[in-house]
């Protein structure tokens, strides 16, 4: 058997351990920036063509990689909030971790060659495939902290076709906070998925697509501020903290 407290710990290590990465990568994001030498920059007309042509796209690239890092971090801290945690879950989100690595690298290659299909298409699938591995992270933390829920699918079919019984606390796993977070997880592999197509139409769009990330989340809180309170349903002590803990991550509450 597990010692609990030696999990939890471990548990917390984790979490320090991601904050971590995620403050070593949005540092460094800034340091793949290309100072040019005297040597290269000659003439007023050759720092009007470095502005233009290097610094104003790269920096534009940079808030966007900037938000997409911060947005995973958000991430991060609302699945922490779930109490149950398998080792699987924690080795899934060091794979992330390793992945969330790559986004720097990836962000300086589109420095360089922002024009190129292939190099956008490798910074989308990298967001995807980050994206994906958190919807993965969520789906079996839900499974793993609400597994009593999954072991009556007979009994959810037949409440939610014939209005009949209703099982304690069955609105909290069909709707509510945790809809919100897999809608907020579903946001940027939607984008990813548009960023894919639009690299073999547009590099330029291709980039800019990620920016309804930033739309879709701030939607999504908003039409469903109201409807996370769940304030009718009867809620056990531990779902009631954790509700609360969620709609504090997400809502700031």
């Amino acid at each position: 058997m597990v010692n609990s407290e030696f999990f939890n710990k471990m548990t917390d290590r984790h979490a320090a351990i991601t904050d971590g990465v995620f403050a070593i990568a949005m540092t460094i994001l800034v340091l793949e920036f290309a100072v040019p030498t005297m040597a290269e920059i000659s003439s007023g007309a050759a720092l009007s063509e470095y502005f233009l042509s290097y610094l104003a796209p790269s920096i534009l690239i940079y808030f966007i990689s900037f938000y997409l890092v911060y947005n995973f971090w958000e991430n991060t801290v609302i699945l922490f909030n779930f109490k149950k945690i398998s080792y699987g879950i924690l080795t899934l989100n060091m794979l992330t971790m390793a992945s969330v690595c790559l986004i720097p690298f990836a962000t300086g290659f589109l420095f360089k060659f922002y024009k190129y299909a292939d190099v956008n298409l490798f910074f989308s699938l990298l967001i995807l495939v980050i994206s994906l591995l958190y919807l993965l992270i969520f789906i079996l933390l839900i499974r793993h902290n609400f597994k009593g829920y999954f072991n009556k699918k007979d009994e959810i079919r037949s409440t939610l076709q014939d209005d009949g019984i209703e099982l304690p606390n069955l609105k909290l796993y069909v709707r509510g906070v945790t809809l919100t977070v897999f809608y907020i997880l579903l946001a940027p592999v939607i984008t990813s998925l548009i960023s894919v197509v639009l690299a073999f139409v547009s590099p330029l769009l291709s980039l800019l697509s990620f920016l309804l990330t930033l739309i879709f989340v701030f939607i999504i809180r908003m039409k469903r501020i109201g409807k996370d309170r769940l304030e009718n349903v009867d809620l056990t002590d531990d779902e009631k903290e954790f509700v609360s803990n969620i709609r504090k991550s997400i809502y700031g509450e």
